[in-house]
């Protein structure tokens, strides 16, 4: 749904609040999908499970609505440029139901909101040397000078990049200290409070050792207003990122199969635990009996209007969803081939433009989606890999560069394991990428990796 929040001001607050339902529906998991129809079920008596179309439903039901607005062609014109017909005769499609996945760190959720937003190809390089230098409970641990020195990137570019990351969630993440992570939140809050600045920015160690009466003798406020202020200041979080713990696994089933036919990869939705809704018959019928008025009536005529709403979105969910993950095959189509080894950068931008929708609408509706591939089952998130330069040649994805890594890892010599400054001399050897020591450290966490020391000790 391409939609910028200046067109949906012009709308009215009921198309408001239903778009804003339309918009909640794409970036819904599966199982959250199917218990949000539950939900609607339950509170709109319209709504009733059928085996035959849903859409067939809504538009033999608008025939007997009067005065309706056409909700249904206003949604169609924010909608993909391409129709999605679900396909029954799919064949046996790849149990993968006892897949096992990882959830996404603090690093992760953070380079995704710079594929997101507007960050050029040369940021989004810088900010991949920040995000790795990024601890998990959200500050900086190296300064800009070191970034500098490892990535050959000036001083002034990595402080106009850092800054944009500090823009993103969870707010005051890549602050360097814990006044910095406060001002952060604050500033993210939109709150103007001069005193509130003014106390944190020169009595911080006043502030953090809870002296209220060091402060107001210093300042000349009174006691009771330094408190309020302090309570304030208690209420900021001095680890943001401590909300993405550590890994866990868990079992999911694919949103999306990817199957290679004879004619190439198709893509199939997995929407079998998704009921078709359709419009209860009786109450329509009720509706056009002229001898009903009043409020039974109205109640029925805004249910109507709710439930074709919601089985459109719905609708345009999957439809999205297939579009999405059919383009991320296109892009993507070597990586289907061969592998890990063949998987590109990608934005998301480049996928919205193919589809024709907003990049936000990629984003959401590639929130807790998985495909099943050849190769296993993905996250669609892992689709679209930040980059990493080489000297020369395209840029490789930090999921290639991470597989490299693991596979000199798997053939070393045991008895003397490759330390981190031998991985990245490899790395610039072989594959002319530039990248640094810590870098490799962070990559070796992700993969579960030991350092060369304790993978020697366990030899």
């Amino acid at each position: 749904m391409a939609l910028e929040l200046k067109q949906t001001q012009k709308l009215s607050p009921v198309l408001t609040q239903q778009l804003q339902q339309a918009i909640k529906l794409l970036q819904l998991s599966k199982l959250e999908l199917t218990e949000a129809i539950e939900q609607e079920m339950k509170e709109n008596p319209i709504l009733e499970i059928t085996e035959e179309a849903g859409e067939n439903s809504v538009q033999e039901a608008a025939k007997e609505t009067e005065d309706k607005e056409d909700i249904a062609d206003w949604l169609e014109r924010f909608s993909p440029s391409e129709d999605y017909t679900p396909r029954e005769d799919r064949g046996e499609l790849p149990d993968y139901e006892n897949s096992i996945r990882k959830t996404y760190n603090l690093r992760d959720h953070v380079r995704w909101q710079v594929g997101l937003s507007d960050f050029d190809s040369e940021e989004r390089l810088t900010a991949e040397w920040i995000i790795e230098n990024i601890d998990d409970n959200g500050y900086l641990v190296c300064t800009l000078e070191e970034i500098s020195k490892d990535s050959g990137f000036g001083l002034e570019p990595i402080e106009r990049v850092l800054k944009k990351v500090q823009k993103l969630e969870p707010s005051g993440v890549g602050a360097r200290d814990l006044k910095e992570c406060i001002l952060l939140q604050y500033e993210a809050s939109g709150e103007k409070d001069p005193i509130f600045e003014h106390i944190v920015a020169s009595y911080f160690n006043y502030f953090q050792n809870n002296n209220i009466k060091a402060i107001a003798k210093a300042t000349g406020y009174p006691l009771e207003l330094v408190k309020k202020v302090l309570d304030k200041f208690k209420h900021f979080d001095p680890k943001p990122g401590r909300n993405f713990g550590d890994e866990f696994t868990s079992y999911i089933v694919p949103d999306v199969y990817v199957v290679k036919t004879e004619e190439g990869f198709e893509v199939f939705l997995n929407d079998d635990d998704v009921p078709e809704l359709k419009l209860n018959r009786y109450y329509i019928n009720l509706y056009a009996d002229k001898k009903v008025g009043g409020e039974t009536r109205r109640y029925i005529k805004n249910k109507v209007r709710q439930a074709e709403w919601f089985i459109k979105s719905i609708q345009q969910r999957q439809r999205t969803l297939y579009l999405v993950a059919k383009s991320i095959v296109r892009f993507q189509d070597e990586f289907f081939e061969k592998g890990l080894r063949s998987l590109k950068p990608l934005i998301l931008k480049d996928v919205a433009q193919d589809v024709g929708v907003h990049e936000s609408t990629v984003s959401r509706i590639t929130t807790s989606k998985y495909m099943s591939t050849p190769h296993g089952v993905y996250e669609l998130k892992f689709f679209f890999p930040t980059s990493i330069s080489k000297s020369e040649g395209e840029a490789l994805s930090t999921n290639v560069v991470m597989d490299f890594i693991a596979e000199m890892v798997k053939n070393e010599d045991k008895r003397k394991p490759l330390t981190d400054d031998e991985i990245a001399s490899v790395l610039r050897q072989r594959q002319n990428v530039r990248i640094a020591r810590r870098t490799i450290a962070k990559y070796r966490d992700i993969l579960n990796i030991r350092s060369s020391r304790e993978r020697a000790l366990l030899d």
